[in-house]
């Protein structure tokens, strides 16, 4: 025997329902299984019954049109499910079922009562015309099957819209009834009855209960509920969008989950069934040949330390403390005796071993109340400041990460508050029991989604961790970097098992933010298209409202537009990925306030392309100081431009014809005195003085301008090379001098002994410098550990795919850092 259950939303119309009948054949009675099916009624009719009752009551007469409406609705069902003498006859058996309905209804608009007994008789027609529907269409199409009103067999008493089961004659009036009735029974969920046969329901989640009630009693193999979802999945999927459905559950992983919000299950609905070891499944009405979630009592082999993460969005959180509480016996139960006597129901407790304070978790509605009643309580104490002001805290939500191996798997709970940690969010109260079935937190209410996201990417290894881009700046830089990602995805997904959505973008006039993702092949069109004028704190205020799990910002822009909202983005908090060096050459104290508002907000600010693109240097000087090395020296050519520019030279070239080659080959600026002027080179210098953990400013550093004083004033760059040309002597004797001594002239940055300086040098066969080639970058380390030679890092450090690359590298880094 198995006992089936089909909620409201199976049931919601003709069409479900001919699905559910479709179901009972196919899985269950053309394979000549046993059963007992109980039904909901149809999707929203108990609510608006409630709603009938309510209007009545108040003496509003529109309770006849929607009562109206009500019977319409179910003979549009009848009609729809069969054809019309078998329609005639369904509804010739429905109408007294109307007119019992309307006399009802009609009698609290008289006497303008609805208490809870009349409000439960009420709400019993819903089960009762759903199963009369159901049974009759069922018969009419030859299946052996027969209605059964529950109230006659399930017995409970009189606690009206809650009632508690007299379970010694229900099962025995159920074992009855089953002996004499052989036929498929259609059973109404949620109602029972009295002693003296007065209808009661049965609280939330009745027609769940009812199946566990008579799976229990007939000794059933399973139960199967039949709701719209796949089973019991790992988050709610209106909230975590990778939530996955679970093969198997224990009983107690159920109750839990199904406490903190899970919605599948209303945990006494299991009682019954968790006393006789019965296995309950869910199933999806609209997925019926997917497995679903089993619900037993252990599983044999388990897949997953965590099986689920669930919720309750709304609380607030009630702190009581003083020192008067250290020590005293029965403070905590005057504490909860008086939430008690107010009929204040505690969702979560906290205690220190300090006994200094209790805060607890309670539903919003109860704050000033709880506040008042225990205020009142601990009157002389507060009086005397034994105890101080109790506070409430609103706006609170409550994560519960639940597992029952949990207790066997070390590192669980570092691993839930690292992972929140690195995403900014703070943890007001947690609690775990004993047991370590589950570990609550109370976090803010703005942080759930969040939360959510960010524990389910972290803690379910089987899924992908998911990190959302915002980006600025999509222009040669930022635009290669895309069609990067793009080439890269399956490599991150199979090798890193993480997946990378572009959800913001914003150039110079437009911007766009999709939460599900901006296509990475089509993604020009879609910003062009798109109706948002660009606005840098716009953008940003968006992306903070969004608070989306695993989020970084990537500025590819050459302004500083985005640059004076780095420390705002820091303190969302999300992490910034840059290859544009202003933020990091300003003042020392702008560079020391980002780093420190980073590692306040438990975030990272990776600009490792700021010098060199995508060769090691910065994290290679980062990892040497943070091992306890010492800078001594620090010499480089930093200039990708000035490279090729000085590789190229010789006694035989004119250095003006050299500048034109390589603005022709995309080497130099639009304007090629940016670069001549050494001031980009300065600020690379500057950033690695300054990750050397020395305070520097740039007005210290000694900057050799290569563009002729008369050139730097002019507006025209055919006027800027007619006066190079007559320079190209003066650059010739210099090449010429340093050949002669058997040297290479370089434009080199330099730091050492608290003097930097940037400017040409000559330098000997024996230099690390001496051999570069074509436009590449090199830096050489001298420190206490690499005192002999240098630490030498050489390599291509410019162009947009070099820049490129170096970007994907730090975002790779901090998808690291996040998982």
């Amino acid at each position: 025997m198995k006992v089936l259950k089909f909620g409201g939303s199976s049931v919601g119309n003709a069409e479900r329902i001919e699905k559910v009948i479709s179901i009972l054949d196919q899985q269950y009675l053309s394979r000549n299984q046993k059963i007992a099916v109980v039904f909901s009624a149809v999707q929203g009719v108990t609510d608006k019954l409630i709603e009938i009752g309510n209007l009545a009551l108040n003496r509003n007469a529109e309770y006849r049109n929607e009562l109206n409406l009500l019977i319409d609705k179910h003979h549009d069902i009848v009609k729809n499910l069969n054809n019309i003498s078998q329609r005639i006859k369904i509804n010739k058996e429905l109408e007294p079922l109307f007119a019992e309905l309307k006399e009802i209804a009609h009698g609290v608009f008289l006497v303008k009562e609805l208490s809870p007994r009349t409000l439960d008789y009420l709400m019993s027609f819903g089960e009762k015309l759903s199963c009369k529907i159901i049974s009759l269409t069922m018969k009419n199409r030859k299946y052996n099957c027969e209605f059964l009103d529950s109230s006659k067999l399930l017995k409970t008493d009189s606690k009206f819209g809650d009632a508690h089961v007299d379970f010694e004659k229900t099962n025995g009036n159920i074992s009855s009834h089953f002996k004499k009735n052989k036929s498929t029974q259609i059973i109404t969920g949620f109602i029972g009855s009295t002693e003296n046969d007065e209808i009661t329901t049965i609280g939330r989640g009745g027609s769940d209960y009812t199946a566990s009630i008579y799976a229990a009693a007939l000794g059933a193999s399973e139960i199967h509920i039949w709701t719209d979802v796949d089973g019991i999945l790992t988050a709610d999927p209106r909230k975590v969008k990778d939530s996955f459905s679970l093969k198997a559950v224990t009983y107690e992983e159920a109750m839990e989950l199904s406490h903190f919000g899970a919605k599948v299950i209303h945990p006494p609905t299991m009682h019954p069934a968790l006393k006789k070891k019965i296995k309950i499944k869910i199933k999806n009405t609209f997925n019926p040949d997917f497995r679903g979630t089993v619900i037993l009592e252990r599983e044999s082999s388990v897949l997953f330390n965590m099986k689920g993460i669930s919720s309750i969005d709304i609380v607030s959180l009630v702190r009581v403390q003083g020192s008067g509480m250290v020590g005293v016996t029965g403070v905590a139960s005057r504490l909860f005796g008086a939430l008690a006597d107010n009929d204040i129901n505690i969702i979560l407790i906290t205690q220190g071993s300090s006994e200094h304070s209790i805060c607890f978790a309670i539903l919003p509605r109860h704050g000033k109340e709880a506040k008042r009643a225990i205020e009142k309580e601990f009157d002389e104490e507060i009086k005397v400041g034994k105890i101080a002001e109790v506070v409430v805290e609103d706006d609170l939500s409550i994560i519960a990460v639940v597992g029952e191996d949990m207790k066997h798997t070390p590192g669980v709970s570092g691993k839930v508050f690292q992972a929140l940690g690195k995403n900014g969010i703070n943890i007001h109260a947690i609690a775990q029991g004993s047991s370590e079935l589950n570990i609550s937190l109370v976090i803010g209410r703005d942080c759930l989604q969040k939360a959510l996201n960010v524990l389910h990417d972290d803690l379910f290894a089987a899924k992908q961790q998911t990190l959302n881009i915002f980006m600025a700046g999509p222009g040669l830089v930022g635009s290669t970097l895309i069609e990067l990602i793009k080439q890269r995805l399956e490599f991150v997904r199979a090798k890193l098992n993480a997946n990378i959505r572009l959800v913001g973008l914003a150039n110079s006039k437009k911007m766009l933010i999709d939460p599900s993702g901006i296509p990475l092949d089509n993604w020009k069109d879609e910003l062009t298209n798109s109706n948002e004028v660009s606005d840098p704190k716009s953008y940003i205020e968006q992306i903070k409202n969004l608070n989306l799990s695993n989020s970084m910002f990537v500025d590819c822009t050459a302004t500083q537009a985005f640059v004076p909202h780095y420390d705002k983005i820091l303190t969302v908090p999300i992490s910034i990925v840059t290859p544009n060096k202003i933020a990091n050459s300003r003042r020392q104290f702008h560079y020391d306030s980002l780093k420190t508002i980073a590692k306040k907000n438990n975030v990272q600010f990776r600009f490792g392309t700021n010098v060199g693109a995508a060769l090691p240097i910065i994290n290679t000087l980062r990892d040497l100081i943070n091992n306890g090395d010492e800078i001594v020296k620090i010499e480089g050519v930093l200039s990708g431009t000035l490279s090729y520019i000085f590789n190229s030279l010789n006694s035989e070239s004119n250095f003006s014809e050299v500048v034109e080659d390589a603005e022709r080959n995309g080497y130099t600026e639009p304007d090629p005195r940016d670069d001549l002027s050494g001031l980009d080179v300065a600020r690379k210098l500057l950033i690695l003085i300054r990750e050397s953990q020395i305070p520097f400013e740039m007005k210290n550093i000694k900057v050799q301008n290569l563009v002729p004083v008369k050139a730097r004033r002019t507006d025209s760059i055919n006027e800027f090379y007619r006066i190079l040309k007559t320079y190209d002597e003066s650059f010739k004797a210099k090449i010429l001098h340093a050949e002669q001594e058997g040297k290479k002239l370089c434009y080199v940055a330099c730091y050492e002994n608290g003097v930097a300086k940037v400017g040409m040098e000559e330098v000997d066969a024996t230099h690390p410098f001496y051999n570069l080639s074509s436009n590449d970058n090199i830096v050489a380390f001298h420190t206490k550990n690499y005192s002999d030679k240098p630490l030498v890092i050489r390599g291509p450090g410019a162009g947009a795919d070099n820049t490129a690359f170096g970007v994907f590298i730090d975002i790779m880094r901090i998808s690291n850092y996040l998982g």
